[in-house]
């Protein structure tokens, strides 16, 4: 787990201040390890250089005067084969062939023995190598191979090449900026958007995506001018030419054929889910640091945790220690406090608990660094309460932790899905299973208020166009005039078979979860690892499952509840009800409400936001948030603090 950053011009030497600027400003991703190549493209020299940080010795970074045209950077956060000999960018033997790598191969052991067998030779013990013989073995096929999460770039000496690549669900970021004869690429976008070539804007179309239409992962990047690699997706940049090509390599496969629930073809699905979760697990405790896990108390962290306990108790995991690690975020008195289910897991599993307790007063001192750490404004202030989760760990000594974020869009975590299941029923004619499920309803998060469970689908968009007309109330109306034409591209969903909608939810929701959990944990210097967002084999095989067999007699996940039943505690297993990753905003807002308002105005603000009409309205407008779940003025709030912050 890393940052990663590249940097090329097409007609002339870069200034290596750049890149070293670009790595500088990643530090928090790895402050084990600094490293850069410097490309003479004319000469096809590769210069190895080296920064302050770095755990190799070389010529300087600070001292190099030469003729490169193209910069690789690289920090480092030392996971696996914590030697200097994992140090990056790192080359193949013939050094033909050199990468700048974030993330994890998980099945790395099964791929180097494979290339063994082919005749490569390793001489370290990291995935970083075998990524890179992969490369040299199978070409860009080589990320069919591949079971973990990535962002990388390769520069390929022998073809004037740099090929890079994403991971499937988007779990490691990159961002690229491609004019005026520059292509730059990096974790994330404040590392390209300080360079002083690179004009620093916000865009338009993305901010009132994000004010208006609510939407936190717009298809455009906040920062004017910065583009995506979408998860799934690779690129080839020539270097001779200039010419950049992007495609998916990957697509979710969906099996949406019905079939009746069959009890002995349920049995046969369930031992194979719970060997592929089981596995799952296993593959993400490989590290060589101290690994942990989150511990919400909800079924996909409990699972994690149980299931490490369970191979605890059958070998020793150096990386685990004698007891588990485990964090989570309290909130003492309060209806969305899952406590009582955590300590549940953590009398059965005997493992060490540590507990953080997030306020307002500790959101106010470190509501700057969050908005800055997330480099783009988020949803809610459930943001923060991962952050605090992360930071504990950290306190703590933990640089790995596991986590359930995925296991709600993988086994239909959501109470939205049980109106598709429905549709499902009803579409093929399934009345007698309709009837049985509608009968055990009180096994669901909807509690039986059938009203309500239906009313998303029938009233929402009529709220939604009220909550449209009363974010705009308080826009730039030159804003509005500018950008009201502009609507988001949304895809229907309503009426989507079960298992098309979990596809959806996995491509266009789980990679917004995923960015929050990446930039939290990154900030402390941790690797967070999440065995239901990115096992290929748990993930492919699970959306070839009917959707019959993922809701059954009222239960939700249910292939996840049967598969670690016995190991999970019963209580758990039977949770009917639903927090998530909760927090109290509306109390937080409310007792910080003056701090707050004081802290929003800036400098062309009124352009986006009309301040003094919010500060007119202030009182009024706080009181008249929700009082659980997600405000809508936390969207004026976290825009006014993301643009002050960063001077835009």
């Amino acid at each position: 787990m890393c940052g990663i950053a590249g940097i090329f011009n097409k007609s002339s030497p870069v200034d290596p201040s750049h890149i070293k600027a670009m790595a500088d400003l990643l530090r928090h991703r790895g402050p084990d390890d600094e490293g850069y190549i410097g490309v003479d493209l004319q000469q096809k020299i590769v210069h190895a250089l080296v920064g302050k940080d770095s755990a190799v010795s070389g010529r300087s970074i600070d001292d190099f005067s030469g003729k490169a045209r193209l910069f690789l950077g690289h920090r480092r956060l030392s996971i696996i084969d914590v030697s200097p000999a994992g140090h990056q960018p790192m080359s193949d033997w013939g050094q033909n062939v050199w990468l700048v790598f974030n993330g994890e191969i998980y099945n790395y052991i099964e791929l180097r023995a494979e290339l063994e067998k082919k005749g490569h030779k390793f001489h370290t013990s990291s995935d970083t190598e075998v990524l890179i013989y992969s490369y040299l073995e199978w070409g860009m096929d080589c990320l069919a191979k591949f079971n973990g999460m990535w962002s990388f770039v390769i520069y390929d000496k022998r073809k004037d090449l740099l090929f890079g690549s994403r991971d499937r669900f988007g779990v490691k970021p990159m961002y690229y900026y491609l004019k005026n004869g520059w292509f730059l690429f990096a974790s994330e976008m404040k590392a390209i958007v300080q360079l002083p070539f690179v004009e620093k804007r916000i865009n338009e179309r993305a901010a009132f995506q994000y004010l208006v239409h609510q939407m936190n992962n717009p298809d455009e990047c906040m920062f004017g001018g910065i583009e995506e690699l979408k998860p799934s997706h690779a690129f080839t940049f020539d270097l001779a030419s200039g010419e950049f090509k992007t495609w998916a390599y990957y697509s979710l496969e969906t099996n949406d054929k019905w079939e009746s629930f069959k009890e002995k073809r349920f049995e046969e699905i369930n031992e194979r889910v719970r060997g592929l979760v089981f596995n799952a697990v296993r593959l993400r405790l490989r590290s060589d640091v101290a690994v942990g896990s989150c511990l919400s108390g909800g079924m996909d962290s409990s699972s994690i945790v149980c299931i490490v306990n369970d191979y605890l108790k059958k070998e020793a995991i150096g990386a685990v220690g004698d007891r588990q690690k485990v964090f989570t975020a309290c909130y003492p008195g309060d209806s969305i406090d899952e406590s009582k289910w955590a300590q549940i897991v953590v009398d059965a599993t005997k493992t060490t608990w540590h507990k953080t307790f997030p306020d307002a007063a500790s959101l106010l001192d470190d509501l700057d660094d969050l908005v800055y750490y997330q480099d783009v404004p988020f949803g809610s202030t459930s943001i923060y309460a991962q952050y605090r989760v992360m930071k504990i760990a950290k306190e703590n000594g933990v640089k790995v932790l596991l986590d359930g974020q995925g296991g709600d869009e993988l086994f239909t975590g959501y109470a939205d899905y049980f109106a598709n299941f429905a549709f499902d029923l009803i579409k093929h004619a399934e009345i007698k299973r309709l009837f049985l499920e509608s009968r055990n309803l009180r096994y669901t998060p909807i509690n039986n208020k059938v009203i309500a469970f239906f009313a998303y689908y029938f009233i929402w968009k009529s709220l939604f166009a009220e909550l449209k007309h009363h974010a705009m109330r308080y826009l730039g109306k030159d804003f509005i005039r500018s950008n009201k034409c502009r609507n988001p591209n949304s895809e229907q969903t309503s009426f989507m078979s079960l298992n098309k909608m979990l596809a959806h939810t996995m491509n266009h929701h789980l990679p917004e979860l995923l960015w929050y959990e990446d930039r939290n944990s990154m900030r402390f210097s941790i690797e967070s690892r999440t065995p239901f967002s990115d096992d290929i084999d748990l993930i492919d095989y699970t959306f070839s499952v009917p959707s019959i067999y993922k809701i059954h007699d009222g239960w939700n996940k249910f292939l996840l509840r049967k598969a670690v039943a016995g190991v999970v505690p019963d209580a758990i297993v039977r949770r009917t009800d639903k927090i998530g990753f909760a927090t109290p905003e509306y109390n937080w807002i409310l007792e910080k409400k003056d701090e707050i308002l004081s802290r929003m105005k800036s400098e062309g603000l009124d352009y986006f936001i009309d301040y003094d009409s919010i500060a007119k309205d202030w009182d009024g407008l706080v009181a008249g948030q929700q009082k659980t779940g997600i405000t809508t003025i936390w969207r004026y709030i976290n825009f006014a603090l993301w643009k002050k912050r960063f001077a835009l």
